[in-house]
């Protein structure tokens, strides 16, 4: 005899506990989304170009990868153990040594710098050290977007401070009214920019400083680009080169981009020994720092990696004209980056200001997928980022996808 299954108890309510309002109200990551399109259509068997994500495609200098190799076969040491909370002596020595070499900066390699399991997960710890539920927080849009969610973690208010094209993507800071600059605790600035590729000089960072020591503001500078500045005359500056910037400022630095170790998870930040040991007061509660194996690798990565540097940036720049030579044919007038490994522009005028609707059906169309403005802050609407992760012949290819879609560029 067959039974049929019984009918659900509609009194029998579902045990489910809700997450809390700081996780429910955050806003959706635009490389979530992005990443869900590609892995659809990969799926799907569809040829897929993916330039939505600065991720680099360059391996890194064999140097690092032997070098992460011998610290694992390293038994006079045994990198496999906890490390300790603010890392390796070795790492934070070959920090402060890059940084007077790069940019005469002096650093207590001792207080004044901190590993990192990436320069996000700092900014965000960062964040959760200074910023109390109503804080304010000053971000210049459009930006990376994990600002953003960050400061929402941290039940933050968010002022976006427009960035313009007409002013190089540099920030005017007198257009931030006093009521905000007298909410607010940090002031966020990335340099070399991402998206825009802007870039700005030791005046302004002079002029940074200054408010912030004014408004008593906390000045967060994301230099994670500065290896990757076009111009070798004018390298990208350092926030720590103003006399008195360690009173108000810290400065987060990646490997991820300049290095090719973005997987690999690999930053520090410097400043003050204050903020300093508060992040790593703080971080002490959530992890252990990077594995040491890691910590070695940046260690040759920093000291050895000039060339590897130099490289990339040669790379990044000849994409770059590749790809601003390739819209152009088009028809679509992209601007020309001065920095990073991005193009951002403002998109054809056949969509208006749709971003979306413009990644959606070039995607759709052509394979190729790039990230829509709206993703880096309300002042990012009607702009499109490319990121220059593809080889020359792949770039070639994706033109001539581009040209065969049909679509008016202009």
């Amino acid at each position: 005899m067959n039974r049929q299954p019984s009918a659900p108890d509609p009194s029998v309510v579902p045990f489910v506990v809700p997450c809390a309002d700081r996780v429910t109200n955050l806003p959706p990551y635009v490389f979530a989304t992005l990443f869900r399109m590609r892995d659809d259509a990969l799926a799907a068997g569809r040829e897929v170009f993916d330039l939505s994500v600065g991720n680099p495609d360059v391996r890194p200098a064999a140097s690092v990868v032997g070098a992460i190799t011998e610290a694992m076969n390293d038994e006079t040491w045994n990198c496999h153990r906890y490390g300790t909370f603010n890392g390796l002596p070795r790492f934070r020595e070959a920090i402060a040594l890059w940084y007077y070499e790069r940019f005469g900066v002096r650093l207590d390699p001792h207080t004044q710098a901190l590993p990192l399991i990436g320069s996000k997960e700092g900014l965000a710890n960062l964040m959760r050290a200074y910023l109390n539920p109503g804080d304010g927080i000053i971000i210049p849009s459009p930006c990376y977007p994990a600002y953003f969610g960050a400061a929402h973690l941290c039940e933050a208010e968010i002022y976006e401070l427009k960035l313009r094209e007409e002013d190089g993507y540099v920030p005017r800071l007198e257009d931030i009214p006093a009521e905000v600059a007298a909410r607010s605790r940090m002031l966020i600035l990335n340099y070399p920019n991402n998206p825009t590729g802007g870039v700005c000089d030791l005046a302004f960072f002079e002029k940074a400083v200054a408010w912030c020591k004014r408004h008593q503001v906390m000045l967060v500078s994301d230099a994670a680009y500065t290896e990757l500045g076009f111009d070798t005359e004018n390298p990208p500056p350092s926030v720590l080169q103003v006399p008195g910037a360690f009173d108000v400022a810290v400065e987060f630095q990646s490997l991820s981009k300049s290095h090719n170790l973005a997987g690999w998870r690999v930053g520090f930040v410097v400043g003050g020994s204050e903020p300093i040991a508060n992040l790593g007061r703080l971080k002490s509660h959530v992890d252990f720092s990077l594995f040491g194996g890691i910590q070695m690798a940046a260690v040759n990565a920093l000291r050895y990696g000039a060339r590897t540097v130099k490289e990339n940036r040669e790379t990044y720049l000849g994409r770059r004209n590749q790809m601003v030579a390739g819209f152009r044919k088009l028809g679509w007038q992209v601007p020309s980056p001065a920095a990073t490994l991005y193009i951002w522009a403002r998109i054809p005028r056949a969509w208006g200001d749709d971003d979306f609707g413009f990644v959606r059906d070039v995607f759709a169309k052509t394979g190729v997928l790039v990230s829509p403005g709206s993703g880096f802050g309300v002042h990012g609407r009607g702009y499109a980022r490319v990121s220059l992760v593809a080889p020359s012949a792949t770039i070639t290819r994706i033109m001539e996808l581009l040209e065969g879609a049909g679509f008016d560029w202009s």
